[in-house]
């Protein structure tokens, strides 16, 4: 191992602490982690009236503006990126993006949830917030709630004031990111049907309580993806799996009384979060689940009538087949994925050019697999991350190096790979740690195939710490991978110790 990286006085993103750091997190780790785990703060009775650029916002009713003017109010030490925002607003660092400079949103439903989020006094709003009603009427039962546990110990703050609200037993809080609240569920009670709920505020709102299916429950329900995705990325898939399976029983709950334009957005909602359980089930390793969820996914997208969300479907199951190493397979769906190609939108053929790169990987063609992804590439500046649903292609840092880095290693080109896998690990967020676990151990097989098993070892010790923390079965099978590249080493004492490292997995 390394010297930095073994040295405890180093923080994972790489910088070096003062001596006397007894959390072994820099503070801009901390600042992030803590800005993307709970709610915006509390901010003093005088923040409102300090910024002209903030009272001018709120004068021409532009609730953009306002986002804008409170990013870069100067109570902030440090201007509030989009993305920082956007998480407390539970929404898409893209959608913030348009909302500041697109024209002032009407919607009341919208407007009241976000001055709710950053506490915008009432009389400086032009319009009016609800007031807590102290009974409800049977068609809208007040949700069931008790006392927050604890957090538990090396996750996110879910202490009183961290924001999270209080969730109903039989939930134990694990973790909160933006609106989305990850809870553990009794499976018990999940099966016997009452364990499925709407988690709003971090409250859980029991699915016998809903009569219709309210506009704002829908796109609730949409707004929470992308937390999903990121808690995933944070935490691992066994952590959030739960949670989304609870939104996906109130979701074919909705579907039983949902009609007319409800309807149709629930059901594009639905094959949204079809998608993300597919990779949630592939993360965990679950080939045969995540199968099933890529049926369900592209049944609902036919149902829906749209075809952007049939050929990225075809496309997720092309990443079951690549999962498999069935390149053949592969190439089959996103063929079929891509049929028409002009007609796509420039995500879905992104992905889909992506996939086809790794399965030409697969059947050792580099030429198709670097042609493919040139394509890609020339097309990534046009992607509209929330459309047709909400995994991330721009948003993820050096989404085609990482495609490519991953053709590399599967053509067994370690040397080209070893510079791609070095600049896309440099530019991870610290909240992306079970990426930069998979990136290592397949930065582990790169230096392999160069002949470097010292420096491969290294790499594989960070990725080990990292599949301890999340419990990401991709990331495993990627660990046991780096271990068939290491057979000429496996007698040496580099080898045993790549050994004693897997053991403890």
């Amino acid at each position: 191992m390394s010297d930095q990286e073994g040295d405890s006085h180093y923080c994972r993103c790489g910088t070096r602490l003062a001596r006397d750091n007894a959390r072994g997190v820099c503070g801009p780790c901390q600042r992030r982690a803590r800005d993307l785990g709970t709610g915006a703060p509390e901010v003093p009775a005088g923040f409102w009236d300090a910024s002209d650029q903030l009272r001018d916002a709120l004068d021409e009713r532009h609730m953009g503006r306002v986002f804008a003017a409170y990013r870069n109010h100067p109570h902030h030490t440090t201007a509030l990126s989009q993305e920082t925002l956007a998480g407390w607003l539970g929404i898409t660092q893209t959608r913030l993006s348009r909302i500041e400079s697109g024209e002032p949103v009407t919607d009341l439903t919208k407007l009241i949830r976000w001055a709710e989020a950053l506490g915008i006094p009432e009389d400086l709003l032009w319009f009016k917030l609800p007031r807590p009603r102290r009974s409800e009427t049977p068609s809208t039962p007040a949700p069931v709630a008790s006392p927050a546990p604890p957090a538990a110990p090396g996750l996110l703050d879910l202490s009183p004031g961290s924001g999270a609200g209080p969730v109903a037993d039989p939930y134990r809080v694990i973790a909160n990111i933006g609106e989305v609240v990850i809870v553990a569920i009794d499976r018990r009670t999940f099966l016997a049907g009452s364990g499925a709920g709407f988690l709003v505020g971090g409250n859980v709102m029991p699915l016998a309580s809903y009569q219709r299916v309210a506009p704002e429950a829908i796109e609730h329900l949409a707004a929470q993806l992308d937390g999903y995705y990121r808690a995933d990325a944070a935490l691992g898939p066994h952590t959030v799996i739960p949670s989304v399976l609870v939104q996906q029983e109130l979701i074919r709950q909705f579907l039983r009384v949902a009609s007319g334009p409800a309807r149709h957005a629930l059901l594009r909602t639905s094959v949204a979060y079809a998608g993300l359980t597919t990779w949630l089930y592939q993360d965990a390793g679950d080939l045969a689940t995540a199968s099933h969820w890529a049926n369900q996914a592209l049944e609902l997208a036919h149902r829906v009538g749209d075809t952007q969300l049939v050929r990225h479907a075809l496309t997720n199951k092309a990443m079951i087949c690549t999962d498999q190493q069935d390149g053949p397979g592969t190439l089959d769906l996103t063929s079929a994925a891509l049929a028409d190609e002009d007609g796509l939108c420039a995500k879905v053929r992104v992905q889909a050019m992506q996939q086809t790169a790794h399965g030409y990987a697969l059947i050792g063609d580099r030429r198709g697999a670097d042609y493919a992804l040139d394509k890609a590439a020339a097309l990534l500046s046009r992607v509209d991350d929330d459309y047709p649903w909400f995994n991330a292609c721009r948003r993820t840092p050096g989404y085609i190096e990482v495609q490519r880095a991953t053709c590399y290693n599967r053509l067994g080109l370690g040397r080209e790979a070893l510079p791609l896998w070095d600049q896309v690990i440099s530019a991870l967020p610290v909240t992306a740690r079970r990426d930069k676990g998979v990136y290592r151990a397949r930065q582990a097989v790169a230096l392999a195939q160069t002949g470097d098993p010292e420096a491969a070892a290294d790499a594989v010790a960070q990725a080990v710490a990292v599949a301890q923390e999340t419990s990401s079965a991709r990331l495993r099978q990627e660990l046991h991978g780096v271990w068939r590249h290491l057979t000429p080493w496996h007698d040496h004492e580099t080898g045993r110790e790549v050994k004693a490292l897997l053991a403890t997995l």
